[in-house]
This record gives C-alpha cells, sequence and structure tokens, in this order.
C-alpha cells in the first residue's frame, strides 16, 4: 500500500548492509539514526572524525550540517511571528532600513524564507574566499550581500540564495534583540534539549567536533579547515544525530511552534512547489517527507521526517558525498523496496560526478574509465567527453559500447544515446552522421523533443 512502511522484519540488518556498503568504498564517513516515532530502530557510526589524529566516528561527534541549518533559521522566524515581533509579510526594510536595494520595500520576509526574493549568494561574491576569515557574525556579511542586487522581482521565481537566509539571521537579530547564535541556543537548542549543538567557528574549542574531507580524482585526500565556510543563518552549525532527533521530537510536540504554525512553515506557497519556509517538501512511496540537506567541501547530511510513518533518517557525513544516496536507498528500505548496495563502481561514479560540479571534466572521465563493465560508468564518461568537448571520437566509442547493454542496466534510454552520438558527430564536423544519429534517436522515440531540436537546428544550418 501507497504511504505504507515496511515491516520491522531485518530491518536493522539491511540498513546497516546499506551503510556499511557506503562505508567500504570510501563515500561515507559519520553516523546515521533512524528512528520511528522517535524510537531508534538503527544507530551506527562508521569512518574517522578525524583522520589525523585517527580518532573514529562515534554516536557524540559533532558535525557540520550545513543547509539543514536554514530550517532552524525558519523556526527562528516563525517563533519571532508567533510572539508578534514579526510579520511574514514585513518587507526587510522593516528591520533593515539601510539596506541598499531599491526593492527592499517589496521584498519581504516570506520572500526570503521561500527563495523567492531575487537575493544572490555571497559565495559567489569577488571578496568572499579573501574575507572567510573575518566572516564571525551576521554583519560581517552584510557588505557582501549588499553589493549583490537582486536578480529578478521578489515571488517571480524560484533561486536557492545563501544570501536571503543570511539576511533573516538578521531579522531575527533585530526583532529579538539577541545575536543570532544566542538566539538558537535560548530558544531552540535548551527547548528541545539539543546539548550537543552550536554555531561554533571553525577555530574555536569544540570536544567531539568531525573534520570533513574531500577526495579528489587522484584518490588524494584533503581536509576542509582552509575550505569550508564560515557557519550563519544559511547553515553550518554543529550537531550530533541524536541532538537532531531532539529536534525532530520537539518538532513533533510544540515546544517550538504551535501547530498553526508548523503548517505554515512546511506549507509551499511560493514558486517552487517543493520548497516551503526554510524546509523541503516532497513525497515519497504515498508519505509526505519534510526536511532538508546539507552540503559543502567535506559536508554532506541529510534531515528526513517521514509524515505518514512516522521514521526519521538523520545522515550526517564528513566526507563530501554519498549521504543522499545512501538516504535514498534507507528511504526504500523502509518502506519495503529493494535497495541495491553500492560497490566501487559507484564510489568511482559518484567520485566523478562530484568532480565534473568542480568543473575537473578530465579528471571524471578518466574515472568513468576505470569501469568500462558499469553501463553508467560508460554512459556518463561519453556524456563527459561531449559536454567538455574533448576525446570526441572516443565518446562516440563509448556510446555504442554502452547501446550494447542490456536495457535493465540502462541509465538513459538509447533515444537518449543516440542524440548524445549526433552531439559528438556534430563536433567533429560531420554533419551527415549527426543528422543519421538524429534521426535514429527519434526512430526509438518520436517525442524526444532534443531529438527534435537538434535536428531542426542541423537542418536550418544546412540551409
Amino acid at each position: 500500500m501507497a504511504g505504507t512502511a515496511a515491516k520491522a522484519d531485518n530491518i536493522e540488518r539491511d540498513l546497516d548492509a546499506i551503510v556499511q556498503s557506503y562505508g567500504k568504498v570510501g563515500i561515507f564517513a559519520g553516523t546515521v539514526l533512524v528512528a520511528r516515532d522517535g524510537k531508534p530502530v538503527y544507530e551506527t557510526a562508521v569512518g574517522l572524525a578525524n583522520r589525523e589524529t585517527n580518532v573514529p566516528n562515534r554516536s557524540n561527534t559533532r558535525f557540520n550540517i550545513g543547509s539543514i541549518g536554514k530550517t532552524f533559521t525558519a523556526v527562528s522566524i516563525l517563533q519571532l511571528a508567533e510572539a508578534g515581533k514579526l510579520k511574514l509579510s514585513d518587507p526587510i526594510s522593516r528591520f533593515l532600513p539601510n539596506i541598499p536595494y531599491a526593492e527592499k520595500d517589496t521584498i519581504t520576509i516570506a520572500h526570503l524564507l521561500n527563495h523567492s526574493a531575487g537575493t544572490g549568494n555571497y559565495m559567489a561574491h569577488k571578496d568572499f574566499a579573501a574575507n572567510m576569515g573575518k566572516l564571525r557574525t551576521i554583519d560581517a556579511f552584510l557588505p557582501m550581500i549588499y553589493d549583490q542586487k537582486p536578480g529578478f522581482a521578489a515571488g517571480s521565481r524560484f533561486e536557492y540564495s545563501n544570501s536571503g537566509m543570511v539576511l533573516l539571521g538578521a531579522v531575527v537579530e533585530k526583532a529579538s534583540g539577541q545575536s543570532y547564535r544566542d538566539y538558537l541556543r535560548d530558544h531552540i537548542f535548551k527547548p528541545a534539549g539539543m546539548t550537543e549543538s552550536s554555531l561554533t567557528l571553525e577555530d574555536e574549542p569544540l570536544p567531539n567536533r568531525s573534520i570533513g574531507y574531500t577526495r579528489h580524482g587522484d584518490f588524494s585526500i584533503t581536509s576542509n579547515v582552509d575550505s569550508v565556510p564560515p557557519p550563519s543563518a544559511d547553515g553550518g552549525m554543529r550537531t550530533t544525530t541524536r541532538d537532531m532527533l531532539r529536534y525532530d521530537q520537539a518538532l513533533k510536540r510544540t515546544e517550538l511552534l504551535s501547530e498553526a504554525s508548523k503548517t505554515t512553515m512546511w506549507t509551499p506557497v511560493g514558486p517552487d512547489k517543493e520548497y516551503a519556509f526554510g524546509w523541503e517538501r516532497k513525497s515519497a512511496f504515498g508519505d509526505t517527507v519534510i526536511g532538508h540537506s546539507g552540503a559543502a567541501p567535506g559536508i554532506d547530511a541529510v534531515f528526513r521526517r517521514y509524515q505518514g510513518s512516522g521514521y526519521t533518517v538523520i545522515v550526517l557525513s564528513n566526507t563530501a558525498m554519498g549521504a543522499r544516496d545512501m538516504a535514498d536507498k534507507i528511504e526504500a528500505r523502509l518502506y519495503g523496496k529493494p535497495a541495491q548496495l553500492v560497490v566501487q563502481a559507484d564510489s568511482d561514479m559518484m567520485l566523478a560526478l562530484d568532480l565534473v560540479m568542480r568543473g575537473d571534466l578530465r579528471g571524471a572521465a578518466k574515472l568513468y574509465d576505470r569501469n568500462p563493465g558499469h553501463a553508467p560508468s560508460v554512459y556518463q564518461a561519453a556524456r563527459t567527453r561531449i559536454d567538455g568537448g574533448f576525446e570526441t571520437t572516443e565518446a562516440i566509442a563509448l556510446l555504442d559500447r554502452y547501446l550494447r547493454f542490456d536495457a535493465a542496466v540502462q541509465v538513459a534510454t538509447p533515444a537518449g544515446a543516440w542524440w548524445r552520438k549526433g552531439l559528438a558527430y556534430e563536433q567533429l564536423g560531420e554533419k551527415a552522421k549527426a543528422r543519421g544519429s538524429y534521426v535514429q534517436s527519434l526512430a526509438l522515440d518520436p517525442a524526444f523533443d532534443k531529438a527534435k531540436q537538434s535536428l531542426a537546428k542541423l537542418d536550418t544550418l544546412k540551409n
């Protein structure tokens, strides 16, 4: 039945098999806690919290949870609304009258909460890297944020904005009279019993702290000590899986927010129907899932709350990948679906995808090539070369190999593979072969829009 969780038989064994498989191939180190109705059904720690001192991860290891911190900012704003200190419809100019935006009277707190304010990402500012060490308070972030003018009219579209969340942190400070850091301590951590949580700067002492690590294409590993963004209202707080469960349970009750405020916070009303006010909302196996993820150099974290079944899934990792993919497999098992254990080819592929995000396409291609019998890797090896405009002839040969794989293991349709062959032939200037590839793609899938568009464009250029 849709939305119905699986029976508990062997769940702990099966979840452990999933988690340990990620640890064995090097794409996860961290802690995992799965609970139902607030009671843990599975909990473990994998790998090292500090590779330099050989300290293992434990249940009380404090991880940087990245953008999961946005949910705490949202709770803070809704608390202040309950207290009558602000309204979600208030313009930011009420609290930040000196903000140099012409649109400051049209950008509301609600727009900032659901990422429709048009504010950008301060991490993309030219001065960010040079000033990371100076970003110790909310006010220190504001000059860079103020220097990035809104990119579109408030409410017109969704664009994920770290800057917008830091502005909300400034609103929390103005409305409450406390620093953002102290507000979290007094109004969320203490009421929820979260004794292992804090907004701690990287150079401040903190017991049981994990160090984040990033893998590279040559399989070297570096720590994130010098690259992780400073904590603020957009993310970066430190906590444990058990404290996150305390947070989850406080939200199930009314220690932090009333039922009406929670409904408001978790109901998408902006341009993105899967993002509410500081929280992601999706459907999975007929259930409604409320939560958030977090990622940064050396960080990957997932927090999911299943409204129907009562499950909570918390994955905190001090490696730069794996947590979300693992959480998806855990989710599938909880709802009675098979979950394939990861193997080394999956590890190489995830690292390659991460290298693509970092702009190292050639390094990614070499990683994909390590697994010539793994259909997804072969396809991505071809795609990466085509997207990067290098080794195009080799990419065509890889697509031919991919098309010989059984359909059950293919990740892209044959029509999609033929379309990419057409793109490759165009790069080589072989327009007749490109056209033939597009025609073959459409023969396999007459509704494939990308092939239609590529063929029409090619024929237009020909004429």
